[in-house]
């Protein structure tokens, strides 16, 4: 069907047919296809639809024939404009070159091309995407597929494959099986292997070790003194931690897409590393959806909440029961030397502190925010702020308690309690 369009005083005519009767029509007006070619044609194509109808359904209801007559031209029509460059002359020529069900048979076979390809960059060693004859169902009826949709889709799903193979590379420079990059988006491995060639490992890290590589890269940052800078020399400082020199290692035919990768991980994860504010496991959490690490159960991860934490282990001993985390809390609050366990006179030192000076949340809100493990902090914060702080200031900071010849007892028993003290 052609349709006129006028725009700035011109006229445009754009043909909407299918390709296949662009070029039939174009064969018969000019000659090229004769009355024979065009009966031969006739008979093919409804051969052709039957065989279509049965595939997909029923060959004797009126509807699936009509159906299957539509996906026959979308085929034909895919096939004649690739081959044919879009030339109308080539195309009206191959028709009357060759039969009608060869160009058919020869656009389903760029279908299947096309499905063989990955939908997406993410490894799927089960095979789990859209089964081929629904792939087929879909793009020759309910979304017929021109030449320029195939096109389009083909260099997606090229680009795909091409990130694959590189991960690949990686996965087997690092030691990774096949088996465990099933559903791992390629750019995760080809992330983590980048970072892997900078500091030299050939095996992937779990998740201490990743840690570790981030602590060594935001040390390297801090000593540059490009932490927190916001001056291009500071970001020129960050960016040497991924030269472009590391692609050297890497085979020549996957530098184009390896080297889009690394100025990703430029962008958007060195940056945070340069923020010298956030605490370490509070950056892994950030970037560790986006690089592939190494499963080895749950002693990895006791490992790794240990070396992201040590500054919170330090101070709590490694005890992580609430009776010492409160007496830490209380000694921070109240300015005392720290400690998750008091005898009776450092509890009574600590009471008199409050009531001097007062107890102060912040030190508190500080310690759990740049040093509690990332995944209680949340719930720790809004206990000590919601609970532990204001029971505590009704108990260690009330005048009316001193009273009479034994002071403090209210005060020494919420601490007795909630909290870890030596009896004498």
């Amino acid at each position: 069907m052609s349709e006129i369009r006028q725009s700035s005083g011109t006229v445009a005519v754009v043909d909407r047919r299918p390709f296949f009767e662009r070029a039939l029509s174009h064969g018969v007006a000019h000659r090229i296809i004769d009355a024979e070619r065009r009966a031969a044609i006739i008979a093919d194509g409804a051969k052709g639809s039957v065989q279509v109808a049965q595939y997909f359904g029923s060959s004797h209801l009126f509807a699936s024939l009509d159906n299957a007559r539509k996906r026959v031209v979308t085929l034909v029509s895919l096939y004649l404009d690739e081959q044919s460059g879009g030339d109308l002359d080539l195309a009206a020529q191959f028709l009357r070159d060759n039969s009608f069900l060869s160009h058919s048979r020869g656009g389903n076979a760029m279908l299947k091309t096309l499905h063989a390809l990955p939908e997406s960059s993410m490894f799927d060693t089960a095979r789990q995407g859209q089964e081929l004859k629904d792939f087929q169902d879909e793009r020759t009826l309910a979304r017929p597929m021109s030449l320029a949709a195939y096109r389009k889709e083909w260099q997606r799903r090229v680009a795909h494959a091409h990130l694959q193979q590189a991960a690949r590379w990686f996965a087997q420079a690092l030691q990774i099986g096949e088996e465990a990059l099933d559903s791992v988006p390629a750019e995760a491995v080809i992330r983590t292997g980048l970072l892997c060639l900078r500091q030299e490992t050939a095996k992937c890290p779990d998740r201490q070790a990743f840690a570790g590589i981030l602590g060594a890269m935001r040390a390297t940052i801090i000593k540059q003194g490009a932490a927190e800078g916001a001056k291009p020399a500071a970001k020129a400082r960050v960016k040497t931690l991924l030269p472009k020199s590391l692609l050297d290692a890497v085979p020549q035919e996957h530098h184009l897409l390896v080297d889009g990768v690394r100025r990703e991980i430029e962008r958007h994860d060195l940056p945070l590393l340069a923020q010298a504010n956030l605490p370490l496991d509070e950056v892994f959490n950030s970037l560790e959806l986006r690089y592939f690490l190494r499963e080895t159960g749950l002693e990895d991860i006791d490992a790794y909440d240990a070396f992201v934490s040590q500054e919170w282990t330090k101070l709590t001993k490694g005890k992580e029961d609430q009776f010492s985390r409160l007496t830490l809390f209380l000694c921070l609050a109240a300015g005392v030397t720290v400690r998750t366990t008091l005898s009776q006179t450092d509890a009574k030192a600590l009471i008199r502190a409050a009531r001097k000076t007062g107890l102060h949340q912040e030190p508190v809100t500080a310690l759990i925010t740049s040093a509690a493990p990332f995944t209680i902090r949340e719930s720790l914060l809004s206990t000590w702020q919601e609970e532990w702080f204001p029971e505590a200031q009704q108990y260690l900071c009330d005048p009316a308690d001193e009273a009479g010849d034994n002071k403090y007892l209210g005060a020494l028993r919420y601490l007795t309690e909630n909290c870890n003290i030596r009896k004498a």
